[in-house]
């Protein structure tokens, strides 16, 4: 069984990654909450994509744990990201 993700799950991981850092880029406070829904008007507004938010959800979910984020529980899980941590976004090859 292979863990390589497939080519779609690539798409969505590097535009789900586009749209953190285009949030970082406008970010004035030290902590960001990223969503699906957050991240995908991002990706409808600025890259013209349109994908499920449950995809974007499971792509959001796989950078963080990758990226060791801390979970906001609330009913749509959020993810919190100091921006002091990163000045831009980087999926690890």
């Amino acid at each position: 069984m292979s863990t390589k993700p497939s080519a779609s799950q690539e798409t969505i991981l590097e535009f789900v990654k586009r749209a953190i850092n285009l949030l970082l880029d406008n970010q004035i406070s030290d902590t960001l909450i990223l969503s699906s829904h957050k991240i995908n008007s991002i990706l409808k507004d600025k890259c013209g994509v349109n994908f499920k938010i449950d995809r974007i959800g499971r792509a959001l979910s796989k950078i963080a744990k990758q990226q060791e984020l801390k979970r906001i529980s609330t009913r749509i899980p959020k993810y919190e990201l100091k921006t002091s941590r990163f000045k831009r976004f980087r999926l690890p090859d």
